[in-house]
């Protein structure tokens, strides 16, 4: 069995919709007496298993083959979360995307990473007040699990830090 916490519900930053619910991963545990209640054994944590967290069926992963590929169609996606809660990931962090099936993304897309560009005074007298940066590229996120409306990449690459609401793009 796999035991579960309900997690935060995932929300797409650009147009408020709720894409799914994350579940929190938490440990393992197996039967060991069977009956009403039953009696099962933690076999593994993760996390600390409270009263009131949910078990799961375990099924076995399928095995999936794959070549990292950039995607044939333009992606225009966010990073909702970062695995963990944290507000900043980094090169083997496992990120949430705002985009998934539905948006032609598949297992083995391979996604590069842009910062929003900063808008900053222009310094010129007489031009205009602020001009706005463009995005900069900083890294690579692989895609390995894909949903309708999500999916879960790993970044493989990172020269800054990862931070949600971060664009991702086809490279």
């Amino acid at each position: 069995w796999h035991i579960y916490r309900p997690g935060r519900p995932l929300v797409d930053p650009d147009t408020g919709e709720v894409l799914g619910n994350e579940v929190v991963f938490l440990g393992e545990a197996r039967v060991v007496k069977f009956g009403e209640p039953a009696t099962v054994e933690i076999t593994r944590s993760v996390q600390e298993i409270n009263v009131g967290d949910s078990l799961l069926p375990a099924k076995e992963a399928p095995v999936t083959t794959y070549a990292p590929h950039a995607p044939e169609q333009p992606i225009d996606g966010r990073i909702i979360s970062i695995y963990g809660g944290v507000a900043e990931g980094a090169r083997n962090s496992i990120v949430t995307l705002n985009k998934g099936r539905s948006a032609g993304i598949e297992i083995g897309h391979v996604l590069a990473l842009y910062r929003h560009g900063k808008t900053v005074a222009s310094g010129y007298e007489g031009g205009p007040e602020a001009v706005r940066l463009p995005a900069e590229r900083y890294g690579l996120v692989f895609v390995f699990r894909t949903f309708d409306k999500v999916s879960y990449g790993l970044v493989v690459q990172s020269t800054r830090p990862v931070h949600v609401a971060d664009d991702v793009r086809k490279p």
